[in-house]
């Protein structure tokens, strides 16, 4: 059985080597000293944010959270460091826990949802939809271009 639950500082190991698996391809190196950091202070004084874990069978596989802009809740919301353990792709986990965050949005009052990931997982949020909106090539490093993607919630 897999659940979602909220991330606590005893899941940090989990995480990165979440990350870890990911590189290359979905993540570049240079980017595990920023997500380390993150975890440690994940959202900047004027957002709030949750960040959750999805555990099957009490292993965490999978990771990503939710922010949200305090001065405009209405509009300026998204998703942060959502990932999904390089061997467990195409299981659901993914599908599953971006559906918790969406909805989770959708509770505090978002109205789109914006995001920022690789050309790699693009097609994975479209399904989703999302759309994208700009593209920035070596975003994240050499050969890693950056896609930003927004979905309207509904409201």
């Amino acid at each position: 059985m897999n659940t979602v639950r909220p991330f606590t500082s005893t899941d940090r190991e989990a995480c990165l080597a979440l990350f870890d698996s990911n590189v290359p391809g979905f993540f570049a190196p240079h980017e595990r000293a920023e997500f380390e950091t993150w975890l440690g202070q994940p959202f900047d004084s004027g957002e709030f944010g949750e960040y959750f874990v999805l555990e099957d069978t009490g292993r965490v596989v999978a990771c990503g959270g939710v922010w949200l802009d305090l001065a405009r809740p209405e509009r300026s919301a998204g998703l942060s460091w959502g990932m999904v353990a390089r061997e467990a792709h195409r299981r659901g986990y993914g599908s599953k826990l971006l559906a918790f965050r969406l909805e989770r949005l959708r509770e505090l009052g978002a109205r789109e949802a914006h995001l920022d990931t690789t050309p790699q997982s693009a097609s994975f949020f479209a399904r989703f939809g999302f759309r994208e909106v700009g593209r920035v090539p070596g975003g994240y490093g050499p050969g890693l271009d950056r896609v930003d993607m927004v979905a309207e919630l509904g409201g």
